[in-house]
């Protein structure tokens, strides 16, 4: 069930908007149920997968962390590092958006890429190491506070409520407790 719902919220995020920076005029595009057209210099919300197509074709440019930016949320994380309620807010498709530059940098011909590659991988091993333990205790925990739960990414509230669940099972069917 854990990979069907995984499996679901990666479907989804192709049609949940993103931010992209325009860098060429596209006309207008026909969405079957509405049409869009972006111009050269602005800033706008379109699907993922058509801002993945039209990042493809050089029109439109993702925004997504670079490795500076994701060195300064794993120090973010570091810093209360056995504190599961200092979880920070990441993006809600941090991980989707990694996976794309993971493999961007994997298809790059640059060498420097491949360092970058390397850079990412450890940083996003770490980070989610660190971020997978809060949430293990949060659930351990029983806290369910929205405002925690808000930061945590799809995937990792996926963990969270699938790890409570389990708990919950543990502690009313075979202990008998139900708290």
């Amino acid at each position: 069930m854990f990979n069907t719902k995984l499996r679901a919220i990666n479907r989804l995020f192709m049609v949940e908007k993103e931010k992209v920076i325009v860098l060429d005029d596209t006309g207008t595009i026909d969405l079957g149920f509405n049409e869009i057209s972006l111009y050269k210099g602005s800033e706008d919300e379109i699907p993922f997968w058509l801002a993945k197509e039209l990042e493809k074709s050089g029109k439109t440019k993702v925004n997504r962390p670079n490795i500076d930016e994701m060195g300064r949320i794993l120090f973010q994380e570091k810093q209360n590092i056995n504190t599961p309620a200092s979880i920070i807010q990441l993006y809600n498709n941090f991980y989707i958006i990694i996976k794309f530059l993971i493999n961007d940098l994997k298809n790059s011909s640059n060498i420097e890429d491949l360092e970058r590659l390397r850079k990412v991988y450890a940083i996003i091993k770490e980070l989610s190491s660190i971020r997978l333990r809060k949430i293990i205790q949060l659930a351990l925990l029983n806290i369910n506070e929205q405002t925690l739960i808000s930061k945590m990414t799809k995937e990792e509230f996926l963990v969270y409520s699938t790890i409570s669940e389990i708990l919950r099972k543990y502690y009313g069917d075979i202990i008998g407790n139900s708290s």
